[in-house]
């Protein structure tokens, strides 16, 4: 059964992603905004008001937002939709998440507010002052991306945009919802349902300075830049492997491996392929194809 992709895009997932990206100290040092991103918004909050929007995002980590930003009838504003879901009954968030057969708890109520509360404070402090170009190009780049799609190449709209990211059929899925985002760049992060998969892709959006390489060049020269990523592409050239066996053959910890497929991930040197219940990574052989004249064009225009 083959499934449908669409794009889908609202200021309201761009706050969400922001915030995840700047509480996820995890991935602080593979974020392209770097951590002088971080350390500009952090001088935006009391020490209080981070350690409480941590701990709140840490409490709240599995109630997610994208069914109930989609499903959002109104104004999908960062203020609409914020009044909207606090506007909704405690059967109705329940209605939301059965539709689609989401694992909910039973102080959902409660996780909506605590969430809530989180997101007000930091769209006062950080989101609502972002450059509202960000959010033009944002909103382009999904417009230009869903004219991509004429029914019959959803497969490859959706690998292109996520640089590798081959989601295989299932008795059950129906849709994934592409939605892009920039400011946890270079990640692709996919909330996973039965029939629904939703995925925000990086984008990047904003002119590269006169001179400077693009971003896309960057990450490929960086990634081929060491050594182990090296051995793992050598080792992904040919044949599928899942993170365990890559762990295993390169014999270093999972999360130096994991660190390295980031790297590797965002450069679009591997295809992840996934068919909902493994992951498994292969050589994606097009970015490197494609290096040559990346460098020839950066040298010479």
């Amino acid at each position: 059964m083959e499934y449908k992709v669409e794009v889908d895009f609202s200021p309201m997932y761009e706050c969400v992603n922001s915030l995840i990206a700047f509480t996820n100290k995890q991935n602080h040092n593979a974020l392209d905004a770097g951590k002088s991103w971080i350390r500009d918004v952090q001088h935006r909050f009391t020490p209080a008001k981070l350690q409480l929007m941590r701990d709140m995002m840490k409490a709240t980590d599995h109630f997610t937002l994208a069914p109930y930003i989609w499903t959002c009838p109104g104004e999908r504003s960062v203020n609409g939709f914020m009044d909207w879901l606090e506007s909704l009954s405690t059967g109705e968030l329940f209605d939301i998440a059965s539709q689609f057969h989401m694992s909910v708890p039973s102080n959902l109520s409660s996780l909506r507010s605590q969430t809530l509360e989180v997101l007000r404070e930091w769209n006062s402090q950080y989101f609502s002052q972002v450059h509202s170009v960000i959010i033009d190009e944002l909103i382009r780049e999904a417009e230009e991306r869903r004219a991509l799609l004429d029914g019959t190449n959803d497969k490859e709209v959706y690998e292109d945009a996520t640089q590798g990211m081959r989601i295989y059929p299932t008795s059950k899925l129906k849709k994934i919802i592409m939605i892009p985002q920039y400011h946890a760049r270079p990640f692709v992060t996919s909330t996973i349902f039965d029939e629904v998969i939703f995925t925000n892709y990086a984008c990047d959006i904003m002119p590269t300075e006169p001179g400077r390489p693009d971003p896309k060049l960057l990450r490929l020269t960086r990634a081929l830049s060491d050594e182990t990523r090296l051995v793992i592409l050598r080792l992904l050239a040919g044949k599928q492997l899942s993170f365990s066996e890559i762990v295993r053959k390169v014999k270093l910890s999972k999360s130096t491996i994991h660190y390295h497929l980031i790297f590797l991930r965002a450069a679009g040197l591997v295809l992840v392929h996934y068919d909902h219940k493994n992951t498994e990574y292969s050589l994606r052989l097009e970015a490197l194809n494609k290096l040559p004249q990346q460098i020839d064009d950066y040298f010479h225009n």
